[in-house]
């Protein structure tokens, strides 16, 4: 099954090739706390906005050489591994392959997940982030000046934005601070995939 020449495998596919093959590879390409807080086993992580060439060859070896090995590409739901793929896809990396519903669909699914560290995932930090920041605001606004109060206008025309482009600058600006950042089991999974899963023949 393919979209716009990109294959699409389902989880329990996935699953099936990982009992026959216990050293496929798959990018997990979503944020650092997110792949601690449930991955798929064995994927390794490379975020969406980290996809430089140089990454790529570290962690894919250089494209051409394996093309007969694919490279399975996961997110959250699935928009972000299509971006990915069509990133792989353009930087010479032809065997590439979506898994279906993402990380979600696998836990939906009923398929085991890893988990490590314990920081809480990105939607939960911007939610209490924004949170919090509307009930200063409002309180500002009701004793301090009714300035405040357009504060959190603007905090919801921010969230009207994400919610329209799934863009979200706080969730990025989130992503980088150290708590979400180079924990033990997020640089094990950052390594390059080639030299910890030799290819065979599928």
């Amino acid at each position: 099954m393919e979209t716009d020449n990109i294959a699409i495998v389902t989880p329990e596919a996935l699953a099936a090739l990982k009992q026959q093959r216990e050293q496929l590879k798959i990018l997990d390409v979503r944020s650092a706390s997110e792949y601690r807080e449930g991955h798929i086993p064995g994927a390794s992580l490379l975020p969406l906005d980290q996809m430089d060439h140089e990454t790529l060859v570290e962690q894919l070896g250089e494209p051409g050489s394996r093309h007969h090995s694919p490279v399975y590409l996961t997110c959250h739901s699935g928009m972000r591994a299509e971006q990915g793929a069509v990133h792989l896809q353009n930087a010479g990396y032809r065997e590439v392959v979506l898994l279906q519903g993402g990380t979600e669909g696998w836990k939906q699914a009923g398929l085991p997940l890893d988990r490590c560290g314990g920081a809480m995932s990105l939607e939960r930090q911007v939610q209490i982030v924004i949170g919090t920041l509307l009930l200063m605001k409002v309180t500002a606004g009701f004793t301090l000046h009714e300035m405040f109060f357009l504060v959190g206008a603007l905090i919801g025309a921010g969230l009207i934005l994400a919610g329209a482009t799934r863009w979200c600058g706080l969730a990025r600006l989130m992503a980088m601070m150290p708590w979400n950042r180079n924990l033990t089991c997020t640089e094990r999974a950052t390594g390059p995939m080639w030299r910890h899963y030799p290819l065979r023949s599928v």
